[in-house]
């Protein structure tokens, strides 16, 4: 079906989400279109209803017209042009369950059923889908403030006018990634702003973030410093998007963080002068030049510290530190060499299997 004009201020609320809205609501059939995109909720019980349907809504339905296998299989035929999202069957109003030809017919053509119970009222969807509505064109709203408060458009003090609640020192600005932020447990003193793919929240209180989270967080500050925390926060989220792990605002300052975010063209002679040539000699002789680096390097040059890691004699690093001078022109053993050794390593393994420098 082609978009309702108003498609692009709906959350995107599915059906799936809308089964764990109350108690009693049930998925019957098959687990087919529990991805369907939820706009409206609109109760009928009329055999055609199509003529007042735009698409995308909770049909709620209490059977007063579905009396046979007939009737159910004329309803869904009807029904499936406009796109529903999916069938609400009231239980024990006419039947004490969902009829099995409406839930065999709405299933093949890929439309989902679920019972509601009498404890839950047709009104609780429209109620929730207006509110989710209102929720979300807020952080719309909220999103287009912000960013003309990054690009300098307009001043701090518009956010204030927003989210009084900000005005104070200890402001931090908190980045998600499009759809993760429903997994957080927002204090309701935030202001969260939609960007699109991408999610931020004001706050000054303390968030917690669920186990397995990918997002940023920036540092603290006062109103007139938010422009800087966002763009902390998006930073951050870059970083984090990319390591597939959580990053924080003092990540950024860091050899990691910068070969990640430069350019690949940048590296490339970081990579062919001084990666290639110690991959190559371990592939040729097993020498561990490259894991003796990584470890140097997470030791932050200490050779002592790096034997002890490695379970290796001092000795025994020290010429294969000899060893990478040689073959890179680089000495380890000089800081301003040894972080350009730790650049060419910079992408050289999954970001996940690196392990974190901070933790927020």
């Amino acid at each position: 079906m082609t978009a309702s004009p108003d498609d692009t201020e709906a959350p995107a609320i599915r059906v799936l989400d809308v089964l764990g809205w109350a108690d009693g609501l049930r998925l019957v059939g098959s687990p087919v279109g529990l991805e369907r995109r939820v706009r409206w909720a609109q109760a009928s019980d009329l055999l055609d209803p199509s003529p007042y349907l735009r698409g995308g809504e909770l049909v709620l339905v209490a059977g007063l017209s579905l009396h046979d296998a007939h009737a159910c299989t004329q309803f869904v035929t009807a029904l499936a042009p406009t796109g529903p999202a999916a069938i609400g069957y009231a239980v024990h109003v006419v039947h004490d369950a969902a009829p099995p030809a409406l839930v065999s017919e709405a299933n093949r053509l890929g439309i989902p059923v679920f019972e509601i119970p009498p404890t839950v009222p047709f009104i609780l969807f429209t109620e929730r889908l207006a509110r989710e509505r209102l929720r979300y064109r807020g952080r719309r709203e909220n999103g287009y403030l912000v960013d003309l408060v990054r690009t300098g458009r307009a001043r701090p003090d518009a956010l204030l006018a927003r989210a009084p609640f900000l005005n104070g020192p200890g402001i931090q600005v908190a980045g998600f990634q499009a759809g993760d932020l429903a997994g957080v447990d927002l204090p309701e003193r935030t202001l969260v702003a939609d960007l699109g793919d991408r999610a931020l929240v004001l706050h000054r209180e303390t968030l917690r973030y669920p186990e397995g989270l990918v997002f940023a967080v920036s540092g603290r500050g006062g109103p007139q410093e938010v422009p800087v925390l966002i763009h902390q926060a998006l930073d951050a989220l870059e970083l984090a998007r990319r390591r597939r792990l959580p990053a924080t605002a003092a990540d950024l300052a860091s050899l990691d963080s910068l070969g990640e975010c430069l350019p690949a063209s940048y590296l490339r002679p970081f990579r062919e002068f001084l990666y290639e040539p110690l991959a190559r000699y371990d592939r040729l002789h097993e020498a561990d030049l490259v894991p003796t680096l990584e470890e140097l390097i997470g030791c932050g040059g200490s050779v002592t510290a790096c034997a002890r890691r490695m379970f290796l004699h001092a000795n025994t690093v020290r010429k294969r530190l000899r060893r990478i001078h040689s073959l890179t022109g680089k000495n380890p053993a000089v800081p301003l060499e040894l972080a350009a050794l730790a650049l060419a390593l910079s992408r050289t393994r999954p970001a996940a299997d690196r392990p974190p420098r901070h933790s927020p």
